[in-house]
């Protein structure tokens, strides 16, 4: 009885989960596509379209999206649009000029951005191919072109090639492997310092967003070259990496944070973290 009563509040609570979803398309046919695409998820059916890249449009949003129609992309516009999984930094920030985000995905996170921040310019790195032309896609369709700028590669504390392989949960949990791995395809990494320095050279950073796959920890570990450009940082940890080895590395770089945010209701846990003014800045 126990087991037929938690599988009963499983089915009811994926029903009422799928049907916000489903009512943030205001169109029948964005329905229609991403019950299909769910289905596509689910089986390994040779049905038609399963590799077709779409379009759909949100409630309240004026431009179009594009997916791809089998993929995880449907779960990053969810997390992203209509659970707001980054609503925190509206609360928290409320003026941004400059954005860098690193781990750009296709494209969601910065067309959120432009929501929060319609004047903002944003420096965006993506290095999986696939992912970095649904990206161009997403920023083409709502006009940002002159307000974005992509780059094609990984962001490290190096210069470097690496493979980039499929962490084993599809298109948004792409991760960096070094050594004698065959597995994937090959990426630039490029040393931040060296990103930042060429495309917003002397600019404060408002917010920097960091989505890579565990790659983090040795991005933080060589950050002092950099970090004093950043303001805010929005950072997903990890596992093994935790809170205070990344508070630790910012220390030993000479920067002084705080944390303003922590979320734990995933995995992997979403922190935000504040410059602190120096006493000349107060």
């Amino acid at each position: 009885m126990v087991v037929d009563s938690q599988f009963h509040d499983s089915v009811v609570g994926a029903i009422a989960r799928h049907s916000r979803t489903l009512g943030q398309f205001p169109r029948l046919r964005d329905r229609a596509l991403y019950i299909y695409g769910r289905i596509l998820r689910r089986v390994s059916w040779p049905l038609p379209g399963r590799h077709s890249a779409v379009q759909v449009r949100l409630r309240d949003q004026p431009d179009p999206f594009h997916l791809r129609l089998s993929s995880t992309d449907w779960l990053v516009l969810e997390e992203i649009f209509q659970h707001e999984e980054y609503t925190f930094v509206r609360d928290v920030i409320k003026d941004a000029g400059l954005i860098v985000d690193l781990g750009a995905n296709v494209g969601y996170s910065l067309r959120y951005w432009q929501t929060l921040f319609p004047n903002a310019q944003i420096l965006a790195m993506e290095p999986e191919p696939n992912n970095f032309l649904m990206c161009a896609r997403n920023v083409g369709s709502a006009g940002l072109a002159k307000q974005v700028t992509l780059l094609q590669a990984a962001a490290g504390a190096r210069r470097e090639l690496l493979r980039l392989v499929d962490g084993g949960e599809g298109e948004w949990a792409y991760r960096t492997e070094g050594g004698a791995s065959q597995r994937g395809c090959a990426v630039d990494v490029l040393p931040l310092g060296e990103v930042l320095a060429q495309h917003v050279k002397g600019r404060k950073i408002d917010l920097l967003k960091c989505d890579i796959e565990g790659a983090e920890k040795d991005l933080f570990a060589h950050c002092a070259p950099w970090i004093e450009m950043v303001n805010a940082i929005v950072v997903e940890l990890h596992p093994p990496y935790t809170l205070a080895e990344l508070r630790s590395a910012l220390a030993q770089s000479g920067a002084h944070f705080e944390v303003t945010v922590q979320i734990n209701r995933k995995l992997c846990p979403l922190v935000l973290l504040q410059r602190q003014k120096s006493s000349s800045e107060r």
